[in-house]
């Protein structure tokens, strides 16, 4: 909840200053193609984006871009055996498969409000789409056979084997701790689906040389059939997301006085 207010703050702050500027006026002229990368957050997940931008005119570019992130459950919540307390035994129960997605987008990005001096921002808005393959890895658990005591090491010692979580025969008392990330990778299934991405971006750099700016926007995003996440019948097909992201880099072409 804390990014969607966040975003909402940054989409009304950013409106409120291109309506507040009057009549847009391009003062100068720049042929402005860059290559940037963003850090970025969601509703739904994190990740990272790597963009170029080749300029169409002085207002508007058109964007390349691939991306990397993760696609989290609303119901993902960590917890622990309770008869186990161990910081780094926690593990989300009932989560069947990490979801890693790739994006390969196009689209457009229209400048609203340029910069006048150093110092200033520009807002621009942007939209595009693509297509994407979703990577299902499934999760194994160390889950408990047996527990006793070792008298040769004056500890208990716990007996585990790695498993799939299954919602017919474990509980929260069962499982000591997630099994590793390696653990299933050879069994990730990928899933095609598409996106359609628009937002808002403020560049405040101050050389024109650099791309300093944050982004906030929605993302919306289809498979064929649902992407299980959870042992839940509420796992989803469609992803609404709302999003916000760093973006930074620098142009890769000179100014056109």
């Amino acid at each position: 909840m804390k990014v969607i207010y966040l975003i909402l703050l940054i989409l009304i702050f950013s409106f409120q200053i291109s309506f507040s500027q009057g009549e847009v006026q391009e003062t100068r002229m720049y042929n402005r193609d860059e290559r940037t990368f963003a850090i970025q957050t969601s509703s739904i997940g994190s990740g990272v984006n790597f963009q170029i931008g080749k300029r169409i005119d002085g207002f508007k570019k058109r964007i390349y871009f691939t991306e990397f992130s993760t696609i989290k459950h609303a119901k993902e919540i960590k917890t622990q055996n309770p008869y186990i307390i161990d910081g780094n035994n926690r593990f989300v129960f009932g989560k069947t498969n990490s979801v890693f997605d790739f994006r390969f987008g196009y689209g457009k990005q229209n400048e609203v409000y340029g910069k006048h001096d150093k110092g200033g921002i520009s807002i621009r808005y942007f939209y595009s789409g693509g297509i994407s393959v979703a990577l299902s890895k499934p999760v194994y658990y160390n889950v408990i056979d047996s527990i006793y005591y070792s008298s040769a090491s004056g500890k208990i010692d716990i007996v585990t084997s790695k498993e799939k979580f299954s919602t017919a025969v474990h509980q929260v008392s069962d499982i000591e701790s997630k099994a590793s990330f390696l653990k299933g990778i050879e069994e990730t299934k990928f899933t095609p689906g598409v996106f359609a991405k628009l937002g808002i971006s403020i560049e405040y750099s101050n050389s024109d040389e650099i791309i300093n700016a944050i982004e906030a926007g929605v993302i919306v995003e289809a498979f064929p059939k649902k992407i299980e996440i959870m042992a839940s019948d509420v796992n989803n097909q469609v992803f609404i997301s709302l999003f916000i992201a760093y973006r930074f880099g620098k142009i890769t072409s000179k100014r056109i006085n």
